[in-house]
């Protein structure tokens, strides 16, 4: 079924391309492309019998061609005898190709330009023979002959080439996309990993307060079912630990063995930035503008978590602006005295006044899913501001203008990527 597929496909092109001709020396003969055409199919579908879809090619290319001229000279005698012979230059091509390169094991371009140019030359030969009943062939006429297999050749070339260099460039673009996606996959993972290590001292800490309450409740000869009750509260902490710490470092493990860059320069991680937030952008319909300037030139060790910073702050504004006309969200990098400043500024809507002392605490948040009512567990900013702290010793802050504009800056000594 699938061979049969292609065969179609391949007869519909050929017919198609066969409508590119001029006539040549003998009635009836002509110099089409579509031998072009189907010598690149021919190199293109190796799983196909070149004989046998030579011939069905011939015979169709042959009834089309019948029907066009028939409809015009109404001469079914004089239609025929100009176009079956045509059958037999592809019947002699299919052959010929099939001993000079089919069945030859070792296969390459140049194995297979010589053998198409071969194939159209003693083919065009066949098929003239025929059509003046093997006389009549001129030495001109061989040696316009060899011009034509070599032009046609010399096409093919072009084609396969040119076909070979787009599958390339294909390939390079998939590549460099699951190479961008691998790095803001990873990213996203090790800040998510980061915050899990923060949080799970704080469940370290929760778990000695449970001891000591239980301590307590003990010496204080507290009922039996109180004291009972607080240590099965310190057993379940400790139980969530232990399972919060393994599937932490197996997703450790599974980040480390991702990717493993030493480190990128700002504009590389920029520019993955810009093309994921436009394709964001892109695939929600959203109106709007963006603006990203790195005005400085540096090398990042801890490009993964810094990544991480600037989409959540980018992503924030986006989310900040969803419901405006026409957004625009801007991010400048530049160097001032000893630290890189780094602004993500939008139009959106603003932070109402009262807020603007709580959006870094963990779970705090002012965004919902409209449809369920859910609010979002709140700690991109969190995060952002220990990252910032912790991994740079760099500071954040944020100026707000409610129903206006928001600017984040963040400011990172330049010692702290010279690491």
């Amino acid at each position: 079924m699938k061979k049969l597929k292609h065969i179609l496909v391949f007869v519909i092109c050929v017919s198609i391309a066969s409508q590119i001709y001029f006539n040549f020396l003998i009635q009836g003969f002509t110099i089409a492309f579509s031998v072009v055409v189907f010598s690149t199919f021919l190199y293109n579908y190796v799983e196909l019998n070149p004989i046998k879809t030579a011939i069905i090619t011939g015979i169709i290319i042959s009834f089309y061609k019948s029907l066009w001229l028939y409809w015009g000279i109404g001469n079914f005698t004089k239609t025929l005898k100009i176009t079956t012979p045509e059958i037999t230059f592809y019947a002699a091509y299919g052959v010929i190709f099939y001993f000079l390169y089919y069945r030859n094991k070792k296969k390459d371009l140049t194995k297979f330009m010589m053998s198409i140019f071969f194939c159209d030359f003693i083919s065009n030969i066949v098929e003239i023979s025929i059509r003046t009943k093997i006389i009549g062939i001129s030495s001109s006429m061989i040696k316009n002959l060899l011009i034509i297999a070599c032009v046609r050749t010399l096409m093919a070339l072009i084609i396969l080439i040119a076909m070979k260099y787009y599958k390339s460039f294909l390939i390079k673009e998939e590549h460099e996309e699951r190479y961008r996606r691998l790095i803001l996959m990873t990213s996203s993972f090790k800040s998510e990993i980061y915050f899990m290590n923060k949080n799970a001292a704080e469940i370290e800490d929760v778990m000695r307060k449970s001891f000591s309450v239980y301590e307590i409740v003990s010496q204080n000869h507290y009922p039996d079912e109180l004291k009972n009750l607080t240590l099965d509260i310190a057993k379940d902490v400790h139980e969530i630990k232990k399972d919060y710490i393994r599937v932490m470092r197996g997703l450790e493990d599974i980040s480390n063995d991702k990717i493993d860059v030493e480190r990128m320069e700002i504009k590389d991680i920029i520019s993955i930035l810009g093309i994921d937030t436009k394709d964001y952008i892109g695939n929600r319909n959203l109106d709007i503008e963006l603006d990203f300037k790195v005005e400085c030139d540096f090398y990042v060790l801890e490009h993964f978590y810094l990544m991480s910073i600037i989409r959540n702050l980018i992503f924030n504004s986006i989310e900040a602006i969803d419901s405006k006309k026409r957004g625009s969200v801007k991010l400048k990098i530049e160097e001032v005295g000893d630290e890189y400043i780094f602004s993500v500024s939008d139009n959106g809507t603003g932070i109402n006044h009262s807020n603007l002392d709580f959006i870094f605490n963990p779970g705090f948040s002012t965004k919902y899913n409209k449809e369920t009512g859910s609010i979002c567990r709140g700690i991109g900013l969190t995060l952002v501001r220990d990252l910032v702290q912790d991994i740079f010793k760099g500071n954040i802050s944020v100026k707000s203008i409610e129903n206006r504009s928001t600017i984040f800056i963040v400011k990172i000594p330049i010692n702290s990527f010279r690491r």
